[in-house]
């Protein structure tokens, strides 16, 4: 076991629930933190993670943010870069934003990795998805081929809401979310073109689903059911299921408000949606949502199989949420966990694992 990278295995959290009385039961969750350091992002950005069939994991990061690591059994490995450096800038949103796997036999993986990409010669940003192929069993990573360019391309002043999550449909396909990049010209629907959008791609072909997105920082796939999550301004965090067609209205209406008369666009209607797909849920203050997971149908999850698990950056914590239909949200409740967590998997065993802008991964089960 390779301890450099290891230097907080063993440590238990037990964390007190936020819950109703309801679910009084379900008031514990043990944690197993492992410090991974060199995976983090420089300016601190936690990496984006994938959960490969052995429970091994993909770690999308380190210090210049273009590296893709293998954890397995305690060691860290790097498998390769994923980009030429005069594509990015020294910023930790830079990083990148997710990854997926697409197909995995033999030790070799054919994944897809997100990330906002920076173009010298016009210095402007757009979110690409490459295709990369990997060699566990002889660390090696090929870059493939370009599944997806957003436009337009977006001054370099507006780095932030990149977004970028991605749900597989099948081997062949995925849902893809952008987000609006900060753009001044956002209101403008020609203009924006792709920014703020969910979207069906494949190697040949990109569909646009749904529109007036700011930051969909969570997607998750259940059955034909898609959903994301997705940060507001000052409030107005959304949780939100995805109709082909629908303008779900940023930056026209939110259920925040703008944070200064200075800020990049400020809404025309905060704290209405009238006119635009409502939000099935939505958080005000805000909590900084981030990727989405379901809990299985296993004895840790008991009674909690209706509840998928969203994850925070500014709330630091897990926030659970029942799902009493597929478009009506019922109890919502949350367990602190003192990180900001970037990203979220689910383990075969029923054990979430986050990766934290602190370096951390965490192993997450119920007591």
């Amino acid at each position: 076991m390779n301890k450099s990278f290891l230097i907080a295995i063993g440590t238990f959290l037990l964390l007190t629930s936020l819950a109703s009385p309801s679910l009084g039961d379900i008031d514990q969750l043990k944690i197993e933190t492992i410090s991974l350091e060199s995976t983090q992002v420089e300016g601190g950005r936690g990496t984006a993670l994938a959960r490969l069939s052995d429970d091994s994991l993909l770690l999308g990061g380190g210090l210049k943010g273009d590296t893709l690591f293998h954890f397995k059994d305690g060691n860290l490995t790097e498998l390769g870069k994923l980009m030429k450096q005069r594509n990015r800038i020294r910023d930790s949103r830079f990083g990148p934003t997710d990854i997926a796997v697409l197909s995995q036999r033999a030790g070799v993986a054919s994944i897809l990795i997100s990330y906002p990409e920076f173009s010298p010669k016009k210095d402007c940003v757009q979110l690409v998805l490459f295709q990369y192929s990997i060699n566990l069993i002889n660390p090696e990573l090929k870059k493939g081929k370009l599944w997806f360019r957003g436009k337009p391309c977006v001054p370099i002043s507006a780095v932030q809401h990149a977004a970028g999550r991605i749900a597989v449909i099948d081997s062949s396909n995925v849902y893809l979310t952008t987000g609006d990049l900060g753009y001044r010209k956002i209101g403008d629907p020609l203009t924006r073109q792709w920014l703020g959008g969910v979207f069906k791609v494949s190697e040949k072909k990109i569909t646009q689903i749904s529109q007036g997105h700011r930051n969909p920082q969570g997607i998750l796939l259940i059955g034909n059911d898609l959903y994301i999550s997705e940060h507001g301004p000052r409030g107005g965090d959304e949780l939100n299921l995805i109709k082909k067609g629908k303008d779900y209205g940023w930056p026209f209406v939110t259920y925040g408000q703008a944070y200064s008369s200075g800020d990049y666009v400020r809404p025309t209607k905060p704290g209405t949606h009238q006119g635009y797909e409502e939000p099935l849920y939505y958080w005000n203050p805000s909590v900084a949502p981030t990727e989405l997971v379901q809990l299985p149908e296993s004895s840790q999850w008991q009674g909690l199989e209706k509840y998928i698990v969203m994850g925070t950056l500014a709330n630091q914590s897990l926030i659970f949420i029942e799902l009493t239909s597929k478009t009506k949200v019922g109890e919502v409740f949350k367990y602190n966990v003192g990180q900001r967590i970037r990203d979220l998997e689910l383990l075969s065993d029923g054990r979430l694992v986050a990766t934290t802008d602190s370096g951390a991964l965490l192993f997450i089960s119920r007591e």
